[in-house]
This record gives C-alpha cells, structure tokens and sequence, in this order.
C-alpha cells in the first residue's frame, strides 16, 4: 500500500515558538505526540546539540517516528523514546534521564494521517474496517463499537453533541439503539450508513462527510483525548526550565478551547506568559501544499518562574 510523504503541519511556525525559549543553550527538548516524526526530526536539525525525549502512546507510531527520524538524521544517539501518553510525563521520567528540566515542548494534539488512511482501526470511511478506534489497541479500553453497541441513548447523544458539536446527535442516537436490537455494529461501513440515513440528505455538509462529527466525537471518547490534553499541558508545563516554551497544535474548536483556557490559568499562577495572544494560523500557501494543515492551531506558553502556584499544582 503506497503512502504520501507525510508533512509535519505549520513547521516554520514551531521551530520559530520553540526558539523563543531563554535559556541560553537549549539541550532538552520534548515531542509529546511523535506521530510521523515531522517535527521532531525539525527540531533535532536546529537544535544539534540537543537530546529529544519522543513520546507517543501508540507503539505503531512511536516505531514509524524512530525510523524517520533515523533516516534523516543519521542515528537516535540523542532520541530517548517511550510509548506512553504524554498526560503521563512528569519530573521523575525526566529525572531518571539526567534531564533538569525541559528547554521545548511541543504536543500535537491532531491524529496521525497514518492512523485514518492506513492503521485498519477505522478512523476512516474510506475503506471497510473493524470500528475500533483505539490510539493503543494493545490496551483493553472500549472500542468504539462497544460504546455504540452499549451506550444508551443518553450518552450516545451527550457523545455526539459535547465531542462533536453534532446537531442530530439526539436522532443518531435513538437511531443506533434502535439499529443494533437487530444487529450490532462491528464496522466503519456499518456506521457509515446509519449516520446517512438519519441526516437529511439537504442537510449534509458541503465540504465533508456527513458522519465526520460522529466518527471524531467517538474518537475523542475512546481515547479521553480531552481529558489527557488537559492533565498533559498541565505537567508538561510544570516541567519547563524558566524560559522554557510549550508548543501546542490543536485541530478543532474543543481542542484549542483547552488549550486556551488552560494556558489562561497558567498564566494566572503568575509563573507563566503565554506568547501567542491569539492562535497562530497555517499560511494559504501551506494549506494549499498540505490541506491537512488547513484547520490547525498552535499557541505558545512560556515559564517565566521557578516556583509553582500551589492553587494549580495538583
């Protein structure tokens, strides 16, 4: 199966946040999201001397990076790798590193294009796959055939409409209880179908599928993508050295919402500034090279202070 090249979305735009960091030689950096290895292998070429501690919580992802990276710059000398989600990084991982603190961190919060086009958990509609949708299939959490299957009505409509700002999401929802007395649903395609067939068809989106809402208010329910977006900002940015930067790339509104917010009450410690007042936008040039850029967002903190504010270390 033939893959396209994959481009890290707004590059210039990360290296450019990351090197605002004050400290006077950066050797610790951080990528809480390895994915496809884009910017880690950015940041590895401007900054020669620095170590990158790689993180993903998907090991399919986390190899695919290493071997990117390798590729381009020669060895993982400096590469410390760990499959785990970046909620879970905190002072004693850096510790057990030699690492004093981190000079950069950067969390892309989007899911890979490797995950939708190639991964068979079906992220997709493309292709007929097991409705899975797990980032660590290797875990026993819910798939997202067994929160359709089991849910009631209730929690399928809060689902659909918190995760995915979905209009029918009462209608989906009765409709799936109701669809799955006679059969359950075991794939994408099956999926697929329902959502068609419960949203009138003059009320489909002109410029995506119409069970895009669905398919990505499942998702972040199956992974908790929110809640660890929250708790990973949070003990990322207690990791930063003072003059530290926190990079974050977010892809829809609930996303960038936390993101925003949480930074506000960083900033409120008084031991933190945020760098970047409003988001920083894809060019209409890079949406043109790379259209999955065309809905990304990157915002920027700064550690300005060694001691943190007890009210939000928690």
């Amino acid at each position: 199966m033939s893959e396209s090249p994959h481009i890290p979305v707004l590059p210039r735009e990360v290296i450019d946040l990351l090197q605002k960091s004050e400290v006077t030689e950066p050797q610790w950096f951080l990528d809480g999201t390895a994915g496809e290895g884009g910017h880690s292998k950015l940041i590895l070429q401007t900054f020669p001397n620095a170590k990158l501690i790689l993180i993903d919580r998907d090991a399919v992802m986390l190899e695919r990076a290493k071997k990117e990276i390798q590729s381009v710059i020669g060895s993982l000398d400096r590469v410390h790798s760990f499959q785990m989600n970046f909620s879970e990084v905190d002072k004693d991982l850096l510790e057990s590193l030699g690492c004093p603190g981190l000079d950069g961190a950067l969390v892309d919060l989007g899911v890979s294009l490797f995950h939708f086009l190639h991964s068979g958990r079906g992220f997709t509609f493309k292709n007929e796959e097991p409705l899975d949708m797990r980032l660590e299939p290797q875990v026993g959490r819910k798939t997202a055939a067994d929160i359709v299957n089991y849910s009631t009505v209730l929690h399928l409509k809060k689902v659909f409409w918190e995760y995915g700002e979905e209009r029918w999401a009462l209608k989906i929802a009765n409709n799936i209880v109701q669809s799955r007395h006679k059969k359950k649903f075991q794939t994408n395609t099956d999926l697929v179908k329902l959502v068609e067939a419960s949203i009138p068809r003059k009320f489909w989106p002109k410029e995506s599928h119409p069970a895009t809402k669905i398919f990505q208010a499942l998702r972040i329910e199956v992974n908790e993508e929110l809640l660890h977006a929250e708790k990973g900002i949070r003990n990322l940015a207690e990791c930063l050295k003072v003059g530290g930067i926190l990079a974050c790339i977010s892809f829809h509104s609930l996303e960038d919402r936390i993101v925003k917010w949480t930074f506000r009450d960083l900033k409120a410690s008084e031991h933190f500034e945020i760098l970047t007042k409003k988001p920083i936008l894809p060019t209409d040039t890079e949406i043109k090279e790379n259209r999955a850029s065309r809905s990304a967002k990157l915002r920027g903190l700064q550690r300005i202070s060694p001691i943190l504010n007890k009210r939000w270390e928690r």
